[in-house]
């Protein structure tokens, strides 16, 4: 009986534990919903209705897709975006402070978002004419 009592209280336990990772469709989330920390992301099995594990490419990290929400990505660490910096698309870059350092935002494609750059040493960002890039000089 000891036997029988102990089994059904692991199942209980079990059942718990996945009924806190439930899920429905073919979402996908980061662990503890934090970009570029964890080399693997949690996909909903729609069937079990509840998360497994899944691994990055090596050397990736998981991020949220900010284009399409209940989304991941992988992608190298450090790649995360700038919200503050707006969207962008394609390869176009901006300036941080025009003519005043040499910090710049580029756009990553995959995820519509700027990330942090900067001109070689000693050099200043001015955005060019069409406002779609940068020149340091």
């Amino acid at each position: 009986m000891r036997t029988f009592s102990t089994i059904v209280f692991a199942i209980g336990a079990l059942a718990s534990l996945a009924s806190s990772q439930q899920c429905q469709g073919n979402t996908a989330i980061c662990p503890n919903n934090q970009d570029g920390v964890s080399s693997s992301y949690l996909q909903c099995d729609s069937w079990a209705q509840t998360y497994t594990s899944v691994d990055c490419p090596t050397g990736q990290v998981c991020y949220a897709n900010p284009t399409e929400p209940n989304t991941v990505m992988c992608a190298p660490p450090g790649s995360g975006g700038v919200p503050s910096a707006g969207t962008c698309s394609g390869h176009s870059a901006k300036c941080a402070s025009a003519g005043q350092s040499g910090d710049y935002f580029s756009c990553e494609p995959w995820s519509g978002q700027y990330v942090n750059n900067n001109c070689p040493s000693g050099l200043t960002c001015y955005d060019n004419q069409e406002g779609t890039g940068v020149i340091c000089q």
